[in-house]
């Protein structure tokens, strides 16, 4: 099962034998390449070099060159894991969410994905995000979401930075209260200062210790401690229900609404057709176009069936069994 925020690392450097990037859809390497790398990478890989094991994982992993064996691919890269090389560690983690070899297990998905994470792999840090907003094989954790989006965010990985707004917007709100702020790494003045903000900064309230407030700047993907005094404004969601833990995936919610109403329904007698989806989280907004900044319709739970009718971006047109229409993120729809 593949979700567009959740992404694989399979794309081989051959110069290098060495990168992978985080895109889904790359061209694999040509049969002569893949050749080319096995012949190279094998005996480094049996020397135990870390880098080879991993690309002969995603020679097996993908198919490229070689008949496509999971377990091979596994067993390369466990022992590439086994040095904390965190691409990976994250394949691993990809392998276990999709159930490639291994039995399909969140759980085991999300250990890996955070080992590979706390290894500095963007692609995981998104990844685990993702499964943080979602409740699988991790306790639902908006806030523990949006630190992992942030790290992941700031590496410049193009998923969690259009994920951390929408995660942002379903946590407690408010805004500095001051000038020049000193923004400090821990909840204490003897924290280093790792920013400041100035008056009516946005951020959103990620924890607290004491007079003090961990926060998270969407400007920046920085997160921080401030002093309570120096905050002021409304926290609450900006999305008006802090039970909706599974946020709408798309624009700023501060940004106007638009598409109101987008895409009606169609004339009685005429149908609709499309795939088939479930949602994919506990409670999540149905909105009545594809942006955060249209108003919520009505609110849908896990698992109920729906009909993908359209698409906007990120965003999916669907229709529920009983008539109810109306648009979510794409990412909070599963197979």
């Amino acid at each position: 099962m593949k979700h567009k925020s959740i992404s694989r690392l399979a794309v081989i450097a051959i110069s290098a034998l060495a990168c992978a990037t985080s895109a889904v859809a790359q061209q694999g390497p040509s049969d002569a390449e893949a050749a080319q790398v096995l012949k190279s990478a094998r005996p480094l890989a049996e020397n135990g070099n870390a880098t080879a094991q991993y690309n002969m994982g995603v020679l097996y992993d993908e198919g490229y060159g070689v008949d496509q064996d999971y377990a091979q691919a596994r067993d390369w890269y466990e022992k590439a894991a086994a040095q904390n090389y965190s691409k990976a560690e994250h394949n691993l983690g990809i392998m276990y969410q999709e159930g490639h070899g291994v039995p399909q297990s969140d759980a085991k998905a999300a250990e890996w994905f955070k080992r590979a994470a706390e290894n500095g792999e963007p692609a995981a840090q998104n990844n685990l995000a993702v499964l943080y907003v979602r409740g699988n094989g991790v306790p639902q954790d908006l806030a523990e979401a949006a630190r992992w989006a942030a790290k992941a965010a700031e590496a410049g990985n193009e998923s969690a930075r259009n994920n951390l707004p929408q995660i942002v917007d379903s946590l407690p709100q408010s805004r500095i209260d001051g000038n020049n702020v000193n923004i400090r790494s821990q909840p204490n003045t003897r924290g280093r200062v790792i920013r400041q903000a100035d008056r009516n900064t946005r951020v959103a309230v990620l924890d607290s210790d004491g007079d003090w407030r961990q926060v998270v700047f969407v400007d920046d993907y920085a997160i921080g401690w401030v002093a309570d005094f120096l905050l002021a404004g409304n926290t609450e969601p900006l999305a008006g229900d802090s039970e909706m833990a599974s946020a709408d995936m798309g624009q700023d919610s501060e940004a106007p609404p638009q598409n109101e109403e987008a895409q009606a329904d169609l004339p009685q007698g005429v149908s609709e057709t499309g795939p088939i989806r479930y949602i994919g989280g506990d409670v999540v907004n149905v909105r009545s176009g594809p942006s955060t900044g249209n108003r919520v319709k009505f609110q849908a739970k896990r698992n109920e069936r729906v009909m993908v009718t359209g698409r906007e971006e990120d965003w999916r047109r669907i229709r529920f069994d009983d008539g109810r229409t109306g648009w979510i993120a794409g990412f909070l729809l599963v197979e």
